[in-house]
């Protein structure tokens, strides 16, 4: 990492990301660029030197299997992860990626998988599995004036439990949540933050993709100003996607039993 760049870590990128998960990395990327700010990607493996410096990190959607997998890994670099979220790093966990940033994860049979524990929570597999499109109202910091409102797409069969005072990331619009019948999605700690909303969120949500960056400069003394010139095509096919999900929200699939 420079002063002058701002380095993305992608954690696990073989393992978990089945869902398009690069895509908000390159998100972050295309979008850095457009503001006039450069990038760098590294990607972590399993045995890897985890690096002591970065700017974000992503942890994409995988997975009971491929986190069983993982082994003592996830608790050899727990402590770094969470040390960056609390050094104001934002740590972007996204789906299998979220459960896996909780304290544990409690399957339907075997022992528990321990997580990274950015999020004081637990993912408890088992529940009735929600397939949805999602809409949802962000409470994470954006910059003045961005829309909160938020789309994508949910697939998952988990309750997460959060710890008491721990910022839900969104209010459900429609959708399932943490939990059946929940009204709130996700999980923030300082500027990081998780949850089931795949699509992928950044690429469909860029106004999201904002907040990220503008977090990850600020805490280098940095300002971060989109350019909507740069970004008009990408920002019209966001915009259009987000209303056909609003558009059809209603006649979605709601669950699998």
């Amino acid at each position: 990492m420079t002063a002058d760049r701002l380095t993305i870590l992608h954690v696990y990128p073989r393992q978990m990301g089945v869902s398009g998960d690069r895509g908000n990395v390159a998100a972050l990327v295309r979008r850095a660029a457009a503001a006039g700010l450069d990038t760098e990607v590294l990607e972590y493996a399993p045995g890897d030197e985890l690096p002591t410096a970065a700017d974000v990190v992503v942890i994409g959607n995988g997975p009971l299997s491929a986190m069983r997998s993982l082994g003592a890994d996830v608790t050899r670099i727990g402590a770094p992860l969470r040390a960056f979220a609390s050094d104001g790093v934002p740590v972007i966990a996204v789906g299998g990626g979220f459960d896996l940033s909780t304290n544990e994860v409690v399957p339907t049979e075997g022992a528990p998988v321990a997580g990274f524990g950015v999020f004081d929570a637990r993912a408890v597999r088992g529940a009735e599995r929600r397939v949805n499109y999602f809409v949802l109202e962000t409470r994470y910091p954006l910059l003045p004036g961005a829309p909160k409102r938020l789309a994508g797409f949910e697939d998952h069969a988990t309750s997460i439990e959060l710890a008491a005072g721990v910022t839900p990331f969104a209010d459900v619009v429609s959708g399932g949540g943490n939990q059946a019948g929940a009204s709130v999605e996700g999980a923030i700690v300082g500027t990081s933050f998780g949850t089931h909303t795949q699509g992928p969120i950044l690429p469909l949500n860029p106004q999201l993709t904002d907040g990220v960056l503008a977090a990850a400069a600020a805490r280098l003394g940095r300002e971060y100003t989109p350019d909507p010139e740069r970004t008009a095509t990408i920002d019209r096919y966001a915009r259009e996607a987000r209303a056909t999900v609003d558009r059809y929200v209603d006649k979605a699939f709601k669950r699998i039993a």
